[in-house]
């Protein structure tokens, strides 16, 4: 595979030959420690990793474009444009013309599970000591144990100058821990937790208090600052959507209130109706849709598709975070925190369209009069009989009494009853009843 320069860095890319195990060549870039497979090989690996290419290649023309403020990558291979794209929550980049992809550093080991590539350089970790600088000659980087004095001015340490060190300044601390550092009374020098009199001044350390630490360290970020943002003062303007979420629930209780708030009047019977329906089912065909394994008895016309059915949760390796853990005796300690990751691999199942004959409500028949005519069910005729397509039958039935009231001021209102109560209402009649202050709509539960 020829090669142009590291398109991550600039630096000149080595080629070896079994860069990615036994006869899987590649390019490897020595200062950003970036990898570059050829597509023969990439298809070998995507393979070690379990995934299918029709999987790679719906995750490639599904990439969204790279954004004017990113730069454009070139291949080293044959120098067209490379697409970035995620397999696996995985960013990686292929190239449009060649095939060749690039790995960055612990993407290829995260991909294929830990079987292929080198895992992600981890901190060192242990007991190691603070830095501080001291303020009166401006000595930097003296060990926050071994050093409780400034070696070139004898000026105590001021444990609230501690530090955690840069990557690569880490020196490990050989000392015992025996407690957090206690601050002397009379001239504030850290001394250490079973100190009896301040090795500074000889005073008593009886009573004192405490160094301050500091708070941990989490992937380098002190942990405040990443698991608790300072809160950003809203702009005044943000508390009017409280103000009218406020306004509108406050007129929905009054809406409610007034909903449910009557006063007395009266009501006179005016009038009675009656209506019975029977609908009509007919016997047809009707489209459906629904996994295969529940279509139901007599579908026909089957047509069979894939379609996501479900998720299922897969490990897909750990995210871990460094914790460094000041001690407060001028020692920190760093420890190595991972959690298991997961991702949702989709469940494809078949999916059925499909056309079934069944009974549906093809039309009603009706009946209606007054209390002087006996409520009665209407006469269907012309039905079509059989069991096959086109038949029809009778269905549900419902029936319905109305009883029509006039108010004090010539308000018109109906109510419906049970057929009893219905009869009960002699036409003429002056009812107590309720009346809704909001709307003038009669309460018809207080009819009585």
């Amino acid at each position: 595979m020829p090669s142009s320069p590291c398109p991550n860095c600039g630096a000149p890319l080595s080629s070896e030959s079994s860069l990615f195990g036994a006869g899987r060549a590649g390019l490897a870039c020595g200062a950003c420690r970036a990898t570059f497979a050829d597509w023969a090989v990439t298809q070998q690996l995507f393979e070690v990793a379990g995934i299918p290419l029709p999987d790679v290649k719906a995750a490639v023309e599904g990439a969204a474009p790279r954004r004017a403020d990113q730069a454009a990558r070139t291949c080293p291979g044959c120098g067209q444009r490379l697409t970035a794209f995620r397999l696996k929550g995985i960013e990686l980049d292929l190239c449009d013309g060649c095939g060749t992809t690039s790995f960055d550093p612990g993407e290829l080991w995260r991909l294929t599970g830990g079987k292929v590539g080198d895992a992600p350089a981890m901190p060192k970790q242990g007991v190691f000591e603070m830095l501080w600088d001291c303020e009166h000659c401006d000595t930097r980087n003296l060990l926050g144990k071994t050093n409780r004095y400034c070696p070139s001015c004898g000026a105590p340490q001021d444990p609230k100058r501690r530090r955690f060190p840069e990557p690569g300044e880490e020196v490990a601390a050989n000392t015992e821990f025996d407690g957090v550092d206690a601050v002397c009374p009379a001239c504030s020098t850290a001394n250490g937790a079973k100190a009896k009199h301040c090795r500074h001044c000889g005073s008593p350390m009886d009573g004192s208090a405490k160094v301050a630490r500091l708070a941990d360290q989490v992937n380098g970020r002190a942990e405040a600052a990443v698991a608790r943002p300072a809160p950003v003062t809203p702009a005044k303007k943000a508390r009017w959507p409280w103000v009218l979420g406020a306004a509108a629930l406050m007129l929905c209780g009054l809406c409610s209130v007034g909903a449910l708030w009557t006063k007395p009047s009266k009501a006179t019977v005016a009038g009675h109706t009656w209506r019975r329906v029977i609908d009509v089912e007919r016997f047809g065909p009707e489209s459906g849709s629904d996994w295969c394994d529940s279509l139901p008895s007599g579908a026909y016309d089957v047509s069979r598709s894939k379609k996501q059915r479900s998720s299922n949760k897969v490990p897909d390796g750990e995210t871990c975070k460094t914790r460094n853990v000041d001690r407060g005796d001028g020692t920190f300690e760093r420890k190595q925190e991972c959690t298991p990751k997961f991702r949702d691999e989709p469940v494809y199942d078949e999916h059925c369209r499909y056309t079934v004959d069944r009974w549906k409500k093809a039309r009603e028949v009706e009946a209606k009069g007054s209390l002087g005519q006996a409520p009665s069910w209407p006469s269907v005729s012309g039905l079509k009989g059989g069991t096959g397509v086109g038949s029809e039958r009778e269905g549900s039935r419902r029936e319905t009494y109305t009883v029509a009231f006039t108010g004090p001021k010539g308000e018109a209102w109906s109510c419906d009853f049970d057929e009893g109560r219905w009869r009960g209402l002699r036409e003429g009649a002056s009812l107590d009843v309720k009346v809704r202050v909001m709307g003038g709509g009669l309460d018809c539960g207080s009819v009585r």
